[in-house]
């Protein structure tokens, strides 16, 4: 039985491919692994079934030259495009060597596939956040009246982290602040694990914190799609604290800016926010402070007229009550010589009248008259039964007395 080489079977088998695929084709699949070694891009490139079972794979490359191309038309973009997890189409070769294999080598990327299927994630993602009950729980949390003590979820090495703590810390009021910082990834696979993990750790102690800050620098909306996933919505939705995002794009919004307390574009404005949240409360303050020292004020002149006029009525008030009392002094008086005149001339009028009296009954104006009185026995007697004849008796006339026997 006649036999063929290894190498006479590749190559039969790269001429197969050849009159197959003589033109580039455009195939959708999953970046599974990328690298990039002296300009070129290794993949590996997968297709999973809904069970999320790889039913395909293939080994891809994107020479030099195609990665300029690629990077000349989609920009920041391209960055963005080449993750692993990312769907994509893409525009590739189908190559066989005799000695290398199978592969296929990208010449370009359509955009337009990824951001659909991003989109129509997203929009799964909202749908069942609704239904899951926590769409907007965050935004019913108010924020503090003044914000100090910060939990900041981003990566120290991100532009948008040192923009942030630059406009926080250099203030023009001088206002502190504490920020602590959860160290994530803001891009890539790790994101969701990252970002994740710190919002379960701020839970636990959340009464340490104010309110929690995620922010990143800026990007492309590719970049941007590492927000859109569903358990940083649920765990940003049913945070016990406040959250601010400052994830950096300018028109797009990710899960993560919706399902948040408050969305701002930049870093910067998340910092600028904040010391405006301190400023406006410092206004507020100052605002209480002047109401209460111009009615301290008013209170104190008020007071002080009332004094004045208190001063003016105590210094004429005595003279007031002098005048009062000399008056009632002087009324008194007259009465009381009224009344002691009445009662003296009452009295002398009575006294004349007694003495009027008095005389009509003196037992010696009788006498005068030619009266007399007997007395016998150191008694009066009144009548001619009580007289003892032979006793002796002493008659008294007004001008003196007779004894008798």
């Amino acid at each position: 039985m006649e036999s063929a080489s290894l190498f006479e079977l590749n190559e039969y088998v790269r001429r197969v491919f050849a009159l197959n695929f003589p033109e580039p084709i455009w195939i959708s699949c999953e970046i599974a692994q990328i690298k990039e070694v002296r300009g070129n891009y290794y993949l590996d490139l997968v297709e999973q079934d809904d069970r999320d079972e790889v039913i395909a794979q293939a080994s891809a490359v994107i020479w030099y030259k195609s990665f300029l191309f690629i990077r000349s038309k989609l920009g920041a973009m391209s960055t963005s495009l080449l993750q692993p997890g990312i769907d994509i189409k893409v525009k590739v070769k189908v190559d066989f060597n005799e000695r290398y294999g199978y592969k296929l080598v990208i010449e370009d990327i359509d955009p337009t596939y990824t951001v659909g299927k991003l989109e129509l994630a997203r929009q799964n993602i909202i749908e069942r956040l609704k239904k899951e009950e926590v769409w907007g729980l965050n935004k019913t949390l108010s924020l503090p009246t003044v914000i100090q003590r910060i939990a900041l979820i981003s990566s120290d090495k991100a532009a948008g982290y040192a923009d942030f703590m630059s406009q926080l810390n250099g203030n023009q009021f001088g206002y502190a602040f504490k920020v602590t910082l959860f160290q994530s990834s803001m891009q890539g696979q790790n994101t969701e694990r990252d970002v994740c993990q710190a919002l379960d750790s701020i839970n636990a102690s959340f009464k340490d914190y104010d309110v929690v800050v995620i922010i990143r620098g800026g990007g492309s909306k590719m970049d941007l799609s590492f927000f859109d996933n569903f358990n940083i919505g649920y765990k940003i939705s049913t945070a016990r604290l406040p959250v601010i995002t400052g994830i950096g794009h300018e028109i797009d919004e990710s899960i993560a800016d919706m399902t948040a307390c408050v969305s701002l574009k930049t870093p910067t404005a998340c910092a600028a926010m904040i010391v405006d949240t301190a400023l406006e409360f410092e206004a507020e303050i100052q605002e209480v402070f002047h109401q209460i020292e111009a009615h301290g004020k008013f209170t104190i002149e008020r007071l002080k007229s009332e004094l004045e006029t208190a001063a003016k009525i105590l210094i004429n008030l005595p003279g007031d009550k002098i005048r009062l009392h000399h008056q009632s002094l002087e009324n008194f008086e007259y009465m009381l010589k009224t009344s002691a005149a009445y009662k003296i001339k009452h009295e002398l009028s009575f006294l004349d009248q007694a003495t009027t009296i008095t005389e009509f009954s003196d037992p010696i104006q009788l006498l005068k008259k030619g009266y007399a009185m007997v007395r016998q026995n150191q008694s009066l007697i009144k009548s001619a039964e009580k007289f003892e004849i032979g006793q002796k008796a002493t008659i008294i006339f007004s001008d003196g007395s007779v004894e008798v026997n």
